[in-house]
């Protein structure tokens, strides 16, 4: 190398012919003559000599071509290899890439509040979390894609209600949101490659959206995948915790410094922090719904589960229904809006925390009952005579065990256990206080008259139970299907029988004598309604809800507007979680006249916080004027717009019609016939 660059100063800087180089340098004329041929410094290359894979490379080419990600040790094994494996290898590797089919890689661009890339890290430190036990405990990490800022805290499980409360956490400390929060398939999160309706429902409420990673895509999250690490090597050696409230303090003492650091080739998180905050979506003035709750009623020993860990409760409520709801610092449980215990978690597994006070009133409970009920305990029931039966109504109690005689005689029952007989006066006077008991009064209409038949015709005692219970199963079956009809709220009462298919010659006749089956209720599926004004829409949607109701389905109708108005009406008085749950007691909602009025934020937000409520819990049927492409105008967000849209059409029939608004086709009948000199009566 160094005679090369020295022939070339001599010869072209100096002026020297290659005879005087020869002589001063010592070199061959041939040598001289190629380094000043030659544009690029010598490069020593050894010969190939022959491979042992050569003779067999024919036969791997053959099955790369057949199997290009075939192993290379089952190559090995099919060619019959039998000497080194490394040889093999590395001629492998040169092949496959020819027989390979190219998965390129689009590279993703960060915009300012763009997205938010979350993942959970598991640091290899057990953290004491008391009672003696030490545990491996999930991190949150989240990461904004274009400024890099990254922030994480420790939460006590990969519960979807943990996860949910620590996003919120850090979410809130940022001060507002990224149109995208990305993460891979956690089983809380999109583990069944849907978004779960908590998720959901937890990025309505921030006008956001959970987006989920594709399958075998390691760059759509690489970012915070390498954060991971980053804390793994840098936050984590030389560090001990007492627990995991130590550990979230250390860390987030600890992050500005990260966030301040230089990133290879980008700079500092921190400096670009104020941009991408600028791009990002405000956060709204209701905090949206995390941490895990559930509802039980108290059981005797007056103990609630949560997360394995067991909590005492007020025993004074035992036996009444209980809301438990855990955060990732308290566990309160609620008894008709009352709190009834207050405790610190415990992170702990298979733990019993337990309130003194508790116990205390658990054991002068008895004593309060007594003072309560303002009698000894041993002392009898006021009502009851001693020996006797209950007296009032109850002592009517004896007769129920008597049955009808259809041989013995008009008017007596004998008692099947030997008991006395029941005139048939003493039957005219229990019937009235049974069937008021029983809450059956079709029964206390036709009791008597079907037992005339019964004797006439000779019927068993089966048979006249069985003909007593139809009738009276018959009438409340048609009572409920007037009070379902009647909280419904419809318009006005229309059936499909009454809809003239023939001016509808696009509806698919199959789908909708399906649909009137009502079968899409008990699956949840939702049913949407699309055509320009007047084809007959909402009466679709009225004679569907009808259906449903005969069908013993609760139904609600009201439309967009009404809904919203609702909605909003709940959220000011800061009731909306329970609006929400309360209207999933309605197995269909219908949403009428989409479309016709657009919507602000506040109002599309809560629309879809509506929708995502019922994604998979209850159906929805829509009637709307407007095509999916244009709903972005209705909801004022394309974004808002694309997700409810992707909830309601997952598991949907959606009917199009067409045509002419049947107002329109009566007022031109209606002007014809005046025309013709006719009148219409």
């Amino acid at each position: 190398m160094e005679d090369w660059a020295e022939i070339r100063r001599l010869h072209r800087a100096e002026g020297m012919p290659i005879k005087e180089i020869v002589r001063t340098r010592g070199l061959a004329r041939n040598t001289v003559r190629a380094a000043l041929a030659s544009d690029r410094p010598p490069k020593y290359e050894r010969p190939r000599k022959g491979s042992l894979v050569d003779a067999v490379e024919p036969e791997v080419r053959r099955l790369l071509h057949s199997t290009p990600d075939m192993p290379a040790t089952v190559i090995a094994e099919r060619i019959g290899w039998e000497h080194s494996i490394t040889i093999l290898k590395d001629r492998i590797r040169e092949l496959r890439p020819l027989y390979a089919d190219l998965d390129p890689a689009d590279r993703l661009v960060h915009t300012p509040g763009k997205a938010t890339q979350c993942d959970l890290w598991f640091p290899a430190t057990s953290i004491p979390v008391g009672f003696g036990q030490a545990l491996v405990l999930p991190v949150l990490v989240m990461t904004l894609t274009y400024s890099k800022v990254m922030s994480a805290v420790m939460i006590p499980s990969r519960q979807g209600g943990d996860i949910l409360a620590g996003m919120w956490q850090l979410i809130a400390a940022l001060g507002a949101v990224t149109k995208r929060l990305v993460w891979d398939r956690e089983s809380a999160i999109g583990g069944t490659g849907r978004v779960s309706a908590p998720a959901a429902a937890f990025a309505g409420t921030l006008a956001t959206k959970v987006q989920l990673a594709p399958a075998r895509g390691p760059e759509f999250k690489g970012m915070v995948e390498r954060n991971n690490g980053y804390l793994e090597t840098s936050f984590l050696p030389g560090r001990t915790f007492s627990g995991p409230a130590d550990f979230n303090e250390q860390l987030t003492t600890w992050l500005p410094r990260a966030n301040a650091r230089v990133v290879r080739g980008f700079g500092r998180p921190v400096d670009a922090f104020p941009t991408d905050r600028a791009a990002m979506i405000a956060l709204p003035p209701v905090a949206p719904v995390t941490g895990m709750r559930t509802r039980v009623r108290l059981a005797r020993d007056y103990y609630v589960r949560m997360d394995s860990v067991d909590y005492s409760v007020d025993p004074r409520v035992i036996g009444r229904l209980v809301d438990v709801e855990a955060s990732l610092g308290r566990v309160r449980v609620t008894c008709a809006g009352q709190v009834v215990a207050d405790h610190e978690r415990c992170w702990a597994d298979r733990v019993t925390v337990t309130d003194p006070k508790h116990v205390a009133i658990a054991k002068q409970l008895p004593c309060c009952l007594c003072r309560r009920s303002g009698r000894p305990r041993s002392a009898p029931h006021p009502r009851r005579r001693a020996g006797g039966p209950v007296a009032g109504p109850a002592g009517l109690r004896p007769a129920l065990r008597t049955g009808l005689s259809g041989r013995g005689g008009r008017g007596r029952v004998g008692d099947r256990d030997g008991g006395r007989a029941v005139s048939a006066t003493e039957l005219t006077t229990m019937m009235p206080y049974l069937v008021r008991a029983l809450k059956t009064p079709t029964i206390g209409r036709i009791w008597q008259t079907l037992a005339d038949q019964a004797r006439q015709e000779g019927w068993t005692h089966e048979e006249y139970l069985a003909a007593v219970l139809q009738r009276q199963l018959a009438d409340r079956e048609a009572s409920g299907t007037a009070l379902r009809i009647a909280g419904a709220h419809f318009p006005a009462i229309k059936t499909l029988e009454d809809f003239n298919l023939d001016q509808q010659p696009v509806l698919r006749r199959d789908i909708l004598a399906h649909l009137a089956t009502a079968t899409f209720v008990p699956k949840a599926e939702n049913v949407l309604l699309l055509g320009p004004p007047g084809v007959g829409k909402t009466h679709l949607a009225i004679g569907l809800g009808i259906k449903a109701c005969h069908a013993g389905h609760p139904v609600a109708f009201a439309t967009a507007t009404a809904w919203v108005a609702r909605l909003a009406g709940a959220h000011s008085a800061g009731r909306l979680e329970e609006e929400l749950k309360r209207l999933r007691r309605y197995r269909v909602l219908i949403i009428d006249e989409i479309g016709y009025l657009p919507f602000d934020a506040d109002a599309a937000n809560l629309f879809f916080q509506l929708i995502a409520n019922r994604y998979e819990q209850g159906s929805v049927l829509i009637t709307s004027n407007m095509p999916f492409s244009r709903w972005g105008e209705i909801f004022s967000d394309d974004i808002i717009a694309a997700a409810m849209i992707d909830r309601l059409v997952h598991h949907a029939e959606v009917l199009s019609l067409a045509g002419d608004s049947y107002r329109t086709r009566a007022r031109r009948a209606l002007l014809n016939n005046a025309g013709n000199g006719t009148t219409t009566t």
